[in-house]
């Protein structure tokens, strides 16, 4: 990748990028009769379905990072400082917006908007200062004032609705975020737990007795809710009901921001033979192993999480694949050895905690989603060692987080790994797209800050594996797809690491 020798056809570079994206995207709509959904519009899939294209969607990530990157080339640096120390009032805004309710009264009130002061009236707060968090949220693009105090959703905003009458919520505010797309709950999750973490980064990375803790309960989610406990365990005690609730919730926000069928890609799970096992290590609702059931029926499953997480798993097979359960072709196991605790159907598996040994053994594949990236290395390699002492030499380890990749050009040995290499963006933009590809970048610190995990680079993948016993065998990049883009493989190490 080649840099501009000077700063005016570094300009020129990035607006003809932006440029040339926009002449693709439009030509891409009309010869699909699509229309490029507007940002007044509302959010529907319909809408959509232009922009989620894979060729659209790769040419919208150009403009986002060639706008971006040519905004900090022409903005005073001062400004771009300040403006990014000042970004944290922005997340703020969009929490109190969500806890008030207002996508949903702005739908209520339809595309011509509602006074200030009446959104302010349904939940009693001081219609002055709500106008100014709406106007700073308006300002960066999400809602919109039609009229000096009139504000409206635009796509952006509606995204956040719940769709549900204003007047239930209010009645039933704990009920919210039940059967929503869960959108809003992970947005209320990251900018409530995840903000008042971010604000002890530097207490935290700096503490001269943590600083270089891997441990989950030595965190900066620690020092901004004065608990010793870790972030999960802590979501359990009984006064964090509701959080609880929320984030689980809003776990299936995140898998909804990802095609369900996406798991179906880069594996070829109809070669497995017949009765082949998948556990579901960490698999919350097991939802990608119900989209695997439902094309692959073939395959039995095993679905392993915490004791809270299985009973909403039971529930949610039972309406969607009631007769996976009847049949025995899915178990389900909780990390309590309690039987009053554990939730089994069709099976007296035993209970099952990712650090002990892993009582499934010698399945066809452990299928690990955004699990690993919750822990530090010292526990990924705990929980990577258990499945490797329980795997035959024929058992896959499927993985699928965000993979971090480089600033600049990526000259590890990971890039020798099938599958590994990913083309460059078009100069001059970043090795990674920058901004335009940094959701990652800022999910990786939002994980440090609350229990001390992390998101990796291949070459971390590569080291991390080797230390448990697996070998990274092959990566697989879906096009197109914003999140869970990356498939990590893996196989056994022979013999196998020592416990």
């Amino acid at each position: 990748m080649s840099t501009p020798k000077n700063p005016a056809s570094e300009l020129r570079a990035l607006a003809d990028l932006i440029n040339g994206a926009v002449a693709q995207i439009e030509a891409a709509c009309s010869s699909r009769s699509q229309t490029f959904p507007p940002a007044d519009e509302q959010f529907t899939l319909e809408s959509e379905a232009a922009r989620m294209s894979p060729d659209i969607l790769m040419q919208s990530n150009v403009i986002v990072a060639a706008s971006q990157q040519l905004i900090s080339a022409v903005r005073l640096p001062a400004l771009t400082l300040m403006i990014t120390a000042l970004t944290p009032y922005i997340t703020a805004c969009l929490r109190l917006s969500i806890s008030l309710h207002v996508p949903e009264i702005l739908r209520e009130a339809g595309p011509q908007g509602l006074h200030v002061r009446d959104i302010a009236a349904k939940t009693n707060v001081d219609p002055a200062k709500l106008a100014r968090v709406l106007r700073l949220l308006a300002t960066s693009h999400i809602f919109r004032e039609v009229t000096p105090d009139t504000f409206a959703n635009n796509r952006v905003s509606s995204l956040i609705d719940t769709y549900k009458p204003v007047s239930t919520i209010l009645e039933h505010p704990e009920d919210k975020f039940d059967s929503t797309s869960g959108i809003a709950a992970i947005l209320e999750h990251v900018t409530d737990e995840g903000s008042k973490s971010a604000a002890w980064l530097t207490e935290t990375v700096t503490d001269k007795k943590i600083g270089f803790s891997q441990e989950p309960n030595e965190t900066a989610f620690n020092k901004a809710f004065g608990t010793q406990l870790a972030m999960f365990p802590w979501l359990e005690l009984p006064e964090n009901i509701l959080r609880l609730k929320r984030f689980a919730l809003g776990m299936k926000g995140t898998q909804s921001m990802a095609p369900p069928s996406n798991i179906l890609q880069g594996f070829d799970w109809k070669d497995l033979p017949k009765g082949s096992v998948v556990v579901d290590v960490g698999a919350g609702s097991g939802h990608h192993s119900l989209v695997l059931a439902k094309t692959h029926q073939h395959l039995e499953f095993v679905i392993q999480d915490r004791d809270a997480v299985i009973p909403d798993a039971v529930k949610h097979w039972g309406t969607e694949l009631p007769e996976a359960i009847k049949v025995g072709r899915v178990k389900f196991q909780g990390n309590s050895a309690s039987r009053e605790n554990l939730v089994i159907a069709h099976g007296n598996r035993p209970a099952h905690d990712f650090f002990t040994p892993q009582p499934v053994k010698e399945p066809a594949v452990f299928l690990l989603r955004m699990v690993l990236h919750d822990w530090s290395d010292k526990y990924a390699t705990m929980i990577l060692k258990q499945l490797r002492a329980a795997a035959s030499p024929h058992t896959q380890l499927l993985v699928i987080d965000f993979t971090m990749q480089y600033a600049c050009e990526d000259t590890t040995s990971a890039r020798q790994i099938p599958g590994a290499v990913l083309p460059l963006p078009p100069a001059p933009l970043l090795a990674n797209k920058g901004t335009g590809d940094v959701l990652p970048y800022c999910a990786d610190l939002n994980i440090m800050a609350l229990c001390n995990g992390e998101e990796r680079t291949l070459s971390h993948f590569q080291k991390l594996f080797e230390g448990a016993g697996w070998k990274l065998s092959r990566v697989n990049y879906t096009p197109g797809v914003e999140l869970e883009n990356t498939k990590i493989f893996a196989v056994p190490i022979m013999p196998a690491t020592s416990q």
